[in-house]
Order: structure tokens, then sequence, then C-alpha cells
């Protein structure tokens, strides 16, 4: 068999990666094309130019030649280069999946009938995280079942992570070459291995691998949700491209905290040990000059960008699954509703959609936020602060407020008990503890008593804290009322509840409930107390309480000045 790679798609991926590194290894090209004039102009031209822009301002080119071009609609010759071709790449946006979908059904039906019993592997190059698996559905949906049959024994859909950036070049260069493309150069295309069935090609630059699902989420969830961060912190600065986004102190702290966030997360789902030295890598990859990337395009698509399991969300989600605040990726979502580009019309909804519903109504539509309030008000935090044109918030108190929340999730998470794992936060992010205090909070668990009819144990474990800091004392209240540390309670103590109110919409255990399970337990009984467990009360969602509660405290506590050990 001929070592020939139809591509199909002759987007940038498709001609400056994909074609790239199969021209290297001696591989004859066919690209596929649904644009009449991007196939006419391949095959008028015959040949161009990929350049590769190093970080130090260096600039290798690669001439790709020797290639052809069909348009989609030529089903018979399309059929006919695949006969003698083992590798296929499919390089289009996600939204044109369904598209190749179409045209793969009918290529699969045709080589079925004609028994053509060899494999054919389909490098699926899209930025989502496993698109094999989506087109493999979409396919057989629509099979019969000798055709998947067919599928199951020599059609390989295999999984590629695309690290490698391509953009369009300058006016200049395209007068020369309108096909030409400008890369990042990122050498690398890590494969599937399961999920190949003929050979594997022999290519400089593949890298197979056992754990594409893994690697395809820390990619998604580092190097393309700091470009959109990017994105959209730099518009709503006014900036034009990303690299001047990255030049700002603001944005570029927010961009090292968002990394350090998701780099805990991926670490504890994934048990990834390098990602201080990925998160350099991707902190290199933004500086290259090479992004020069208008944020406009960078951003565009925001009703796919800020969806649930894509660059964003799904980072804030696999946060809070972790007990890590993710307080600077949530900032970034927040100003994805404030992206609006005249000529986006997709952004333009967006925006409006939270102008008229509140953002906390646009993010539950466009992030598919449901219960998971504590990620909501974190949004709404951010979105509030970037229309008061806020400056950043005090560093010192965020790090408190993050040190809190884990700590406070963790305890849940370990001894159960929210009242007590409140208080157990608070004495770890100040270094003392009071022993009598925490032995007194023993009965205020599970909305007092574990009846749930009473106050959020989160809830009560701060006002006993932040009253043990701050409340009326015994002695002076005899001698003096000791009125002024009173009245300084209740104003700490109402500060937590209006933070508990905007947050869960009330202060008690059963309504907290609705808000993080859909319902409400009195955990009185064992029974109860299981199915309590089972939907994972101590794992992702009294736990995100204790720490959201242990934030509020601690914020609180840095506002009014009694926080000093940071």
């Amino acid at each position: 068999m001929n070592k020939k790679i139809v591509i199909w798609g002759a987007g940038k991926i498709g001609r400056g990666f994909i074609a790239d590194l199969f021209h290297d290894a001696g591989y004859t090209i066919v690209f596929i094309a649904r644009n009449t004039s991007s196939v006419k102009r391949l095959n008028e031209q015959k040949q161009y130019t990929i350049y590769k822009q190093k970080t130090d301002g260096t600039r290798e080119q690669t001439v790709v030649s020797g290639y052809t071009a069909l348009h989609t609609s030529r089903k018979d010759d399309i059929i006919s280069e695949l006969e003698d071709c083992s590798i296929m790449a499919l390089s289009v946006l996600p939204k044109d999946i369904d598209g190749f979908a179409d045209d793969m059904i009918s290529i699969i039906k045709q080589r079925t009938k004609a028994q053509m019993y060899k494999p054919l592997d389909i490098i699926v190059c899209a930025n989502i995280v496993d698109p094999s698996e989506k087109l493999t559905a979409m396919v057989e949906s629509k099979l019969t079942e000798t055709e998947k049959a067919y599928v199951d024994q020599y059609i390989g859909f295999v999984d590629a992570l695309i690290s490698r950036t391509a953009l369009d070049p300058s006016e200049d260069i395209l007068k020369k070459d309108p096909l030409a493309v400008i890369t990042n150069g990122y050498p690398d295309l890590p494969l599937d291995r399961a999920a190949f069935k003929g050979e594997i090609p022999q290519v400089q630059g593949v890298v197979l691998t056992d754990n594409m699902h893994a690697l395809a989420l820390r990619k998604l969830y580092t190097y393309n949700m700091i470009h959109a961060l990017l994105a959209y912190l730099g518009y709503y600065k006014g900036y034009q491209s990303i690299s001047e986004s990255l030049k700002d102190e603001e944005i570029h702290q927010t961009t090292k905290g968002a990394l350090e966030e998701v780099g805990k997360a991926l670490a504890a789902a994934y048990g990834f040990t390098d990602m201080e030295e990925w998160n350099k890598s991707a902190f290199a990859v933004m500086s290259n000059p090479i992004l020069e990337d208008p944020v406009e395009r960078v951003g565009a698509d925001p009703t796919r960008k800020l969806g649930r399991n894509d660059r964003l969300t799904g980072p804030a989600l696999l946060c809070k699954k972790h007990g890590i605040w993710p307080y600077y990726i949530t900032k970034a979502i927040a100003h994805g509703f404030l992206f609006s580009p005249a000529s986006d019309a997709n952004a333009l909804m967006v925006k409006e959609y939270a102008q008229y519903y509140g953002i906390k109504e646009a993010a539950r539509k466009y992030c598919g936020l449901d219960m998971e309030p504590e990620i909501l008000q974190l949004i709404k935090r951010h979105y509030d602060r970037a229309l008061r044109k806020e400056s950043k918030e005090d560093e010192r108190k965020v790090k408190a407020m993050k040190d809190a929340y884990h700590f406070g999730f963790m305890s849940e998470k370990t001894y159960k008990g929210c009242a007590q794992c409140t208080l157990d936060a608070m004495f770890k992010l100040t270094g003392k503890t009071d022993e009598m205090l925490f032995q007194s909070a023993s009965g205020f668990s599970g909305g007092m008593a574990i009846s749930g009819d009473g106050v959020c144990g989160g809830y009560s474990g701060g006002l006993m804290y932040m009253g043990s800091q701050v409340g009326r004392r015994y002695k002076e209240m005899l001698e003096n009322g000791d009125k002024d540390a009173q009245y300084m309670s209740y104003t700490m103590a109402q500060a937590l509840r209006e933070r508990f109110l905007e947050t869960y919409g009330s202060v008690i255990c059963s309504d907290v409930h609705k808000q993080i399970f859909g319902k409400s337990f009195c955990l009185r009984t064992k029974a109860v107390r299981n199915e309590f467990e089972a939907v994972g009360a101590h794992s992702t969602k009294c736990t995100n309480v204790v720490g959201t509660a242990s934030a509020y405290i601690a914020e609180i506590l840095y506002d009014k000045g009694y926080l000093k050990t940071v």
C-alpha cells in the first residue's frame, strides 16, 4: 500500500500541521475540502509555505508540494483515493463533525458493499475532548448491523491532541503565498495507540499514548483555557491581540492563578506529576510572538467555549470536585459574558441574555450550571466587579479565601460534621485552635441535631468562630455591657448571612440541600444517611458548602482587620 494520507479539511491545522508531518515523512497528500475556491487554489498553486515561528523570534520555513485536492462532492474520486490508503486525518471545526459523519457513512456503506477488507484509520483532529466517541456514535447510528461490524473490525477513529497553533500570516506574506500558514512549530502529535485498526504510521512527531482522555483534558483545560481567558479579559480591557493581553499585569496574574488552580485539580484527578513544568510551557506558548492573534478571533463562539465541558467551565468544575476554589477561572468565565464584538452575533446574544435575565441565569444556560450555586456566585462576583470597573482584589485576601476553602472542603470530606469542620478550617488557616469551641459545635451539624430544619453547619460554625474572635465577652458584659464588640459581631454575622443568601438563597440546611442536591435530607436515620452519602454529600456537595463558608468567613475577618495570619 502506498504511503498516502487523505486529509479531510484543508484549513490551517490540516495544511500547517498534519500535512507538514506526513509530507516530511514522504507521504503523498490528498486534501479534501468543502470550499470550492480552496480546492481550486490548492490545485493551481501546487505548493505552499509553512512558517514556524520560534519563541526567540526566529522563523523556519517548510514548503509542502506534490499534493492533490478534491472537493467533498467528488464521492467516487474520494473513495478511489482511499482504496490504496490506510490513513486519513479529519481536521475540521467541532461544528463540522456532523457533516463529515454523513460523508463517512456513505464511504463505509460502499466499502462494506465492495468487501474492502482492509483497515482505514481516521485521525480525528478536533478541539474538543473525545471527538472520536462523538463521531463514532453519529456514524453508527445510521449503519446496519453488518456495517457496524465492518467498522468495528476495519475502521479506526483515532483521537489526536493538537497543540500546534496555526494562524493566518501577515498581508505581505499572503500576497506572495495565499495558502501560507504561520505556526508555533510545536512538533508532537499524540495519538491514541489503542484506537488503531491497521499499521501505525511511522512519522516523526507522532507520539503514541494510552492515556489520551487525560492528556486531551489537560490540553483543553490549560492551553485552550488560558487562550480564552486572554481573549475575554483582553477584550474587556480594550486590547487587540493575545500578546497584548498577556503583557497586562492583572491579566498576567489571572492567567498564572487560573493555571495554578487547574494544575492542582488535574494532578488530583489524573495523577499528573509535571503540572508545574507543563504550565510553564503553556506560558511560553502564549508568549510566542505568533500570538498577535486578535482577541476577537480567539474569543469567538462563546456559546461553545463557555459550555459545561469546555475550556472554562470544565476546569472550574474539576477544581470544585477536588477542593480548589476556582477564583481566577471563574473570573475568565464572567468576562466571557462581557465579550461583544459588533461583528459577532453569537457573542452579542450571550451578552444580551446576561443583561436581560441576569448573570446567574445566563451561566445556568450557557455554562450548563445548575446545582453548582458556589460557582454561580463566584461568576456573579467577578461579573459585578467588572461592571463596576473595580480594580483587582487584594491578592492576600484571595489567597486567604482560597486556603480557607481548601481546608474546609478537605476537613468535611475527611471528618464530616459541617460546623466543626468549618471551625477546623479556620484553625488551620490561622494556626490557632480552640478545643472547647470545637467541642461545643458537636450538635450543630446537619441543620442542628442532623434534623435539617436548623441553620447550615457551615453558617453556624462561621458565626461561632467569628464570635470567638470579635464577640462580646462575659466579664466585660458584666462590667460595661461590651456593646461595641457585640455590635461588631452582629455586623460580621450579617455579612455571612448575606453571602449565604446570595449563594444559596437561605441559611437553613434543608434549603441549602435543595440547591445542591435538588432535595433535602433529614439525617436522623441510617437509611437516609446512606442515601445522602451515595449522592456525594461528602465528596462534592457539603464539602463545597463548608469550603465556601470558610472562604466567606476568611473574607469577612480579613476585611474587618481580624485576620492577620495569611
